[in-house]
């Protein structure tokens, strides 16, 4: 992790616009840096958050299952991962593993241990948008939404 970024000339043509915006949630944005990477950058706390699990998690994972975080800014605000193609139906996500079934995609071995060890909801893990596609291979790419940062920034009880 923490390849060779130029993050200043990052933040330079995000500002002019260069980068297209692939998409956004309630704490990130994520940009197409046209390289073969994605930038996510945080727009709250909820983001930073994010972003921050996302590096743990890359860095402790040796399983070809999430994309990989090549650099985080040290404030978490910015983060450069491997960029995957879309996933428009999870169908396809199960149809890869050969299974017919959410659950049985979460009893086989290579994904069990996922929700426990990382502390993510397999619900959220069941999201077409939290998947692409790198070389013919589904990974998943949004993984920051613990039940943690659900309980900080998202419960209802916080508002």
């Amino acid at each position: 992790m923490n390849a060779a970024i130029n993050l200043s000339s990052i933040i330079d043509h995000l500002s002019n616009g260069t980068y297209p915006l692939l998409g956004s949630g309630s704490g990130r944005r994520v940009y197409d840096l046209g390289d073969g990477s994605a930038l996510k950058v945080a727009r709250n706390a909820k983001g930073y958050a994010q972003n921050q699990v996302e590096s743990i998690i890359s860095e402790m994972d040796d399983s070809d299952l999430f994309a990989k975080v090549l650099f985080v800014s040290p404030d978490n605000r910015y983060l450069v991962m491997e960029k995957a193609d879309p996933v428009s139906d999870f169908s396809v996500i199960r149809n890869y593993f050969h299974v017919n079934t959410n659950r049985e995609l979460f009893q086989l071995a290579n994904f069990q241990y996922i929700p426990h060890k990382y502390n993510l909801l397999a619900v959220d893990l069941c999201r077409p948008a939290n998947w692409g596609f790198i070389q013919s291979r589904p990974v998943i790419i949004d993984y920051g939404f613990t039940r943690r940062i659900r309980r900080k920034y998202y419960s209802i009880f916080n508002l």
